[in-house]
């Protein structure tokens, strides 16, 4: 028992659930793309929202932007390019840079606090992964229209992002703000109940009015994790973190439970060379974005941000996502299961001993930094 739970709960539910599909002790069924987006998605992007520290957050602003932001658009970038070179399809190449853009290395926080991790390099990696979640997203979108011929052009693809973006992020702020003015009046289960219902409300308004709904409620999320007093903000944030945690579950289970591991397998070679590109661009990312500033960001510390960047629950939600009529979605499907699979599995158990071979802690920070 003790050997199984050093292995991270997420990897257990993909292998569960596979093991299942592969020995057919399931029915074969397809969940609806829509309703994975809509259920699923706004819990888990308020939760890492929510958790967010509004001063630790606007200290280290300009690094999560630029590890969040155009990180994750160098990264997509990247992917993509790799992925044509070795002849992927243009339509998998897209969405499979899209859809692993986001990093979710949430099976790493604890053991990174553990490790007495610097403050700076936690809150990039946290950071980070929040807002890449929201380019992520975006870049899913257009991907999305691209492949199915809803965009055709440059202009075409620019408009959308930017009305994906800014429409989302005014719906959620101008929600999160109303949010907050009432939960000062209303006792803590009204609260909870009033995040909830502006967390889905956000989701559907945005995407009525044709922009991202995942982005609303990532806008929402920060605004109201600062709307409360610290033991009302521990009790909210308590009822979010497993509100999430049982969303990413069930879509660890979802994932696991329609794919079967001899398709996996057969995959391997495009597997391995998803996986090497997708290593290969976040270790050009990493070194570009960090690479002026040596001082802050100490090569031990560029080796920690590779290496934490894990892929999770938020590109499994958005390969599900894909439409059945895109071609090659069940090779998207496979190959996105078999990366988080590793990922989990290669970073998510070494990332601990890696970096206390690497000797990142808090005393290293001060002796290095100043």
């Amino acid at each position: 028992m003790t050997a199984v739970r050093r292995w991270p709960w997420p990897f257990l539910l993909l292998l569960a659930g596979a093991i299942l599909a592969t020995a057919r002790l399931v029915p074969a069924f397809r969940v609806d793309p829509a309703l994975v987006l809509a259920v699923f998605l706004p819990p888990l992007l308020f939760d890492a929202g929510f958790s967010m520290r509004a001063a630790a957050v606007r200290r280290e602003l300009p690094w999560i932007l630029l590890l969040g932001l155009a990180g994750a658009v160098l990264t997509a970038g990247l992917v993509f390019g790799l992925l044509l070179a070795v002849r992927f399809p243009f339509a998998a190449a897209a969405l499979l840079a899209a859809i692993l853009a986001a990093t979710d290395p949430v099976s790493v926080f604890a053991a990174l606090r553990r490790l007495h991790t610097p403050e700076r390099l936690r809150l990039a990696l946290e950071g980070e992964s929040l807002v890449n979640d929201g380019v992520a997203v975006v870049l899913f979108t257009v991907a999305l229209a691209v492949v199915e011929g809803r965009v055709l052009d440059g202009p075409g693809v620019v408009g959308l992002s930017v009305w994906l973006t800014v429409g989302g992020l005014a719906v959620g702020v101008g929600l999160g703000l109303l949010a907050r003015r009432l939960v000062v009046f209303l006792p803590r289960l009204a609260q909870i109940a009033i995040t909830v219902a502006a967390a889905y409300a956000g989701y559907l308004l945005a995407a009525w009015i044709g922009a991202s709904g995942l982005l609303a409620v990532i806008a929402m999320s920060l605004i109201l994790g600062t709307a409360y007093q610290p033991s009302t903000h521990h009790q909210v944030h308590r009822f979010w973190r497993q509100l999430g945690f049982t969303m990413s579950s069930a879509v660890f289970l979802l994932v696991g439970l329609q794919v079967r591991l001899d398709e996996v397998v057969g995959a391997g070679a495009r597997l391995l060379l998803l996986v090497a590109a997708v290593l290969l661009a976040r270790m050009l990312m990493v070194t570009l974005v960090t690479l002026p500033r040596g001082d802050l960001w100490p090569w031990r510390w560029r080796v920690g941000l590779i290496w934490a960047g894990l892929r999770g629950a938020l590109s499994l939600a958005l390969a599900l996502g894909v439409p059945l009529e895109v071609a090659g979605q069940g090779e998207i499907l496979t190959l996105v299961f078999g990366f988080v699979f590793l990922s989990l599995v290669v970073q998510g158990l070494s990332t601990g001993p890696i970096f206390q071979a690497l000797g990142i802690s808090r005393q290293t920070a001060v002796t290095t930094v100043g």
